[in-house]
């Protein structure tokens, strides 16, 4: 997948999504784009769509996949913790990220329903991932200089090695 540079950087106009846009065919687009790239999240911003929506779920498992339409947080737990991220807008490069370990959500989802829901562990983290691109925050930024210079050192290598 890409995108132009400093494109994801950038605070986009992101609209909020109202019945016009919240459709099935919304939703399984930027599911099946994410299920196509082996991702965990894919946010409308990132396929050039300035819609406040993301989805997140198991590639392998369509089933388990979620929308979130005009998500927002509204609580954390103050304990954090560190995991290695990865961006499909950003390929090969993994970057240890710190995050709060659960969050409370509010969101709409597919059937127009408003909900608030906590969600805890990885699923917690790629949804604040995916809801951090809706503000033009990418995950490299949330990194310390140490962990992202050793990732993309660690890319490089890789990179090397598929060659």
């Amino acid at each position: 997948m890409l995108w132009a540079k400093g494109a994801l950087e950038k605070k986009q106009d992101i609209k909020v999504v109202d019945d016009q846009y919240r459709t099935p065919t919304l939703a399984e687009d930027l599911a099946n784009k994410m299920i196509e790239n082996n991702g965990v999240g894919l946010a409308a911003p990132q396929v050039g769509i300035p819609l406040s929506v993301f989805v997140v779920g198991d590639p392998t498992n369509k089933e388990s996949i979620m929308a979130f339409f005009n998500p927002k947080i509204i609580d954390f737990s103050e304990e954090t913790v560190y995991y290695d991220e990865g961006c499909l807008s950003f390929p090969g490069l993994f970057v240890k990220v710190k995050r709060p370990k659960e969050i409370r959500l509010r969101f709409t989802d597919m059937n127009n329903e408003t909900t608030t829901t906590k969600f805890t562990g990885f699923t917690a983290r790629a949804i604040q991932h995916e809801y951090d691109h809706l503000s033009g925050i990418v995950f490299t930024s949330k990194a310390t200089s140490y962990h992202l210079s050793k990732a993309k050192k660690d890319q490089k290598l890789r990179l090397r090695r598929s060659r």
